[in-house]
């Protein structure tokens, strides 16, 4: 359902960058925190209103996801059920982006445990 290769944008990197800064977590890690956080505050992506920038880190699917890709791809198709595979993409990456907000100001991993 998502492509193999996934960007998001340059703030998201950025992002997920001052956040592995602070906490030690690989932007690959921050990523999926901030998807399932995204998730969890029931954050829904709507193409129509919302452009996505895809002009930052571009990594693999498997990097991006790890041992969690079936269950978000499922997650993602529970929420978008007649998405495309770019617009599975677009969500993906807005989920991040929602989530970043809320993550973002993480400043160690006891923060994390204490949520």
């Amino acid at each position: 359902m998502l492509p193999n290769k996934m960007r998001i944008s340059a703030n998201a990197t950025n992002s997920l960058r001052r956040l592995q800064s602070n906490t030690g977590l690989t932007v690959n890690i921050g990523a999926r925190l901030a998807f399932f956080t995204s998730l969890e505050r029931e954050y829904r992506f709507d193409p129509l209103s919302v452009a996505i920038q895809h002009d930052g880190r571009e990594l693999d699917k498997h990097t991006w996801l790890g041992d969690y890709a079936a269950v978000s791809e499922h997650l993602l198709n529970q929420a978008y059920p007649n998405f495309t595979k770019q617009q599975f993409h677009n969500a993906w990456a807005a989920h991040i982006e929602d989530g970043l907000v809320y993550v973002a100001s993480i400043r160690s991993l006891t923060t994390i445990l204490n949520r």
